[in-house]
Formats: C-alpha cells, sequence, structure tokens
C-alpha cells in the first residue's frame, strides 16, 4: 500500500471528508481529494495517481462521466477506479460495469472493505482471458512494425473472430445485477468491457494495414467496425477520433458521413449531426435510410415540418419503408 497515490473525488464535502479519513488510515502514503470531476481531470495530468474513488452522483460532472473520459485514455484504461454511492440500484450497476468501473463502495463506508477491495485492484494481475487476448494483439502490432502485414491480419482475425466473447462477460454481468451480486456483476462487466477495448483497436490496426496495403475497401470496412464498438461502448470520443480519421484518408463514403451523423445526435449536437447527414445524403441521394435518420434529428429538434419532408422523402426512394410511413401518421394525428 505504501507508494501509492489514492485520488478522492466527490462535491459533497462531509461525504470526501468521511471518505478521506477512511482511505488515509489504510497506511497510504498519498491521499489526496478534491471537490469535482474536472479538478480530479487536472491533478490526474499533473501528478502520478495509481487509482481513483469517486462519487457517482455529482453535481457539474458525475462519477460515471469522468470513468468514461478516462478509460478513453490508454495511460488510465486499466487504472483501478471505484464509485461510491448511498444504495446502488441495479440500473447504476449496469452503468457503472458497462462503462469499465473496478468496483463499488457503499457509503456509508467499511474500512475493511475498502482495504481488500483496494489491495486486490492494485495487486492483481490480467484476467486469463484479457491477457491471452492483449498478448495476440501485442504480437500483431510487432508484425505491423516488421512489415509483416499479412501475418498481423491472420492473428488480428483470429482474436476478432472471438467476438463472442465480450457479449459472454456482458450477460453475465446482466444476470449477477438481476440476483443482486453486484461484486460478481462488476468483476463480469470489467473483463467484458477491457475485451471490447481490444477488439476495437484490433478492428482500427487492420484498417491501417489495408490502407497501407492499398485495399482502402476494407480499410474502411474495419475501420468502421472499431467506430462502432466504441459507439455501442458509449466511447464516442474515440469513434469520432477513428471516422475523422477515415475522412482524412479520403474515404467520403455514405458509411463514414451516417456513422458520424448518428455519433453527433447520440452527443446531442443537432448542428454538426445534421451537417454530416447531409454530406451522406450528396453521396448517397438514393439511400432511404438516410432521409430517415435526417427525420428523426428533426423530430429530436420539434420540427415536424421538416421531420415529415425527410421521412416523406425516405418513402419516396422506398414505398415499402415501413417505419417512415408510421412516423409520418403520427405526426398528422399529433401523436409525437
Amino acid at each position: 500500500m505504501k507508494g501509492k497515490a489514492i485520488l478522492l473525488v466527490d462535491d459533497d464535502k462531509r461525504e470526501l471528508e468521511v471518505l478521506h479519513r477512511a482511505v488515509k488510515g489504510l497506511g497510504f502514503s498519498s491521499v489526496l481529494a478534491v471537490d469535482s470531476a474536472d479538478n480530479a481531470w487536472a491533478v490526474m495530468r499533473s501528478k502520478p495517481v495509481d487509482c481513483v474513488i469517486c462519487a457517482y452522483e455529482m453535481g457539474e460532472m458525475s462519477g460515471i462521466a469522468l470513468l468514461k473520459i478516462l478509460r478513453r485514455e490508454n495511460q488510465f484504461f486499466d487504472m483501478p477506479f471505484f464509485l461510491t454511492d448511498g444504495a446502488f440500484t441495479k440500473v447504476k450497476v449496469i452503468k457503472a460495469g458497462q462503462s469499465g468501473v473496478t468496483g463499488l463502495f457503499v457509503s456509508p463506508f467499511d474500512p475493511s472493505v475498502i482495504k481488500e477491495k483496494l489491495t486486490t485492484a492494485m495487486g492483481r494481475p490480467m484476467e486469463p482471458v484479457v491477457h491471452k487476448a492483449q498478448k495476440s494483439y501485442d504480437q500483431a502490432c510487432e508484425l505491423i512494425k516488421k512489415k509483416a502485414y499479412d501475418q498481423a491480419l491472420n492473428i488480428f482475425d483470429t482474436l476478432v473472430r472471438q467476438r463472442e466473447n465480450p457479449e459472454y462477460y456482458y450477460n453475465i454481468g446482466y444476470i449477477k445485477t438481476a440476483q443482486g451480486k453486484h461484486p460478481e456483476a462488476i468483476e463480469a462487466f470489467y473483463k467484458a468491457t477491457q475485451l471490447d477495448r481490444l477488439f476495437a483497436k484490433a478492428y482500427e490496426e487492420m484498417g491501417r494495414v489495408y490502407k497501407l496495403m492499398g485495399d482502402l475497401e476494407k480499410a474502411e470496412k474495419y475501420m468502421q467496425l472499431a467506430a462502432e464498438v466504441y459507439m455501442d461502448t458509449d466511447k464516442i470520443g474515440a469513434a469520432e477520433s477513428v471516422l475523422n480519421e477515415l475522412l482524412e484518408s479520403g474515404m467520403d463514403s455514405l458509411n463514414v458521413f451516417n456513422t458520424l451523423g448518428v455519433l453527433y445526435r447520440k452527443k446531442g449536437d443537432t448542428e454538426e449531426s445534421l451537417k454530416q447527414y447531409k454530406k451522406a445524403l450528396r453521396v448517397h441521394p438514393d439511400e432511404p435510410y438516410i432521409y430517415y435518420n435526417i427525420g428523426r434529428l428533426y423530430l429530436d429538434m420539434k420540427d415536424m415540418a421538416n421531420a415529415r419532408e425527410y421521412f416523406q422523402g425516405a418513402l419516396k426512394k422506398d414505398s415499402g419503408f415501413e417505419e417512415a410511413r408510421q412516423v409520418i401518421k403520427a405526426i398528422d394525428l399529433g401523436m409525437i
């Protein structure tokens, strides 16, 4: 425990003081305490931190939001991160697990539980299933450096064919949460998020290898898959980075613009989302799903006239587009 730095984050001063006393009494050489996620991020960019314990609920930025930001950074992806709360509901457990939390602490805090979980987390070796996937990924990356592209692609391909592994652990997490077995649920979710990250990175590297080999179609396919994995796991920043890399490579395709539209819509940036959808429409003016997506965006903006116009456009391109027909009907009836 000596030599380890723990960062505590909570905008409730009383809770922060209680947690600080509990952790300080465990023998850590450095225990830092800050009152916001912004201040936590500033500390982590300037000082070495070995573990974060953060309140789930906070005013300006929640603990779960800070966790998601850190898990997008390679240097912080494996760092132990615990969330605290007075009562973890099933929804909170699932959201925390899907974001890659290491564990949960329920207040009022039990110092013996904190000590046990921190000691385990900071001394725990990588899970065997994750270690195996990481080893394959590292091996393939070394082959890329040697320009042994075909061999690297074979290893990546074998790795991503195990795509069911994260889903398997996610399902265990959901089941354990439903059973009220939260520590076991978090353990399963943690494995799933680590594997998801490795598979997304493998797709990214496959895309870059195909680009080096001059196969731009496959390059786009695998970078797109990486972006989709990132978006599925709510790593919006990582997805945006991959998609912009595709655009910088000159791949101005339907899928890239359409996916960027979906991404910005999830971020709540309707203006940028609309811009990307309309770029997709210029590339493929006969694709009904783009009209449909723009219609949905206008629904979000409460602009029923434009929404109806684009849903109607989807129907003109595909007269069997039943979802578009139903939304137009709902608009006309004043149901939305």
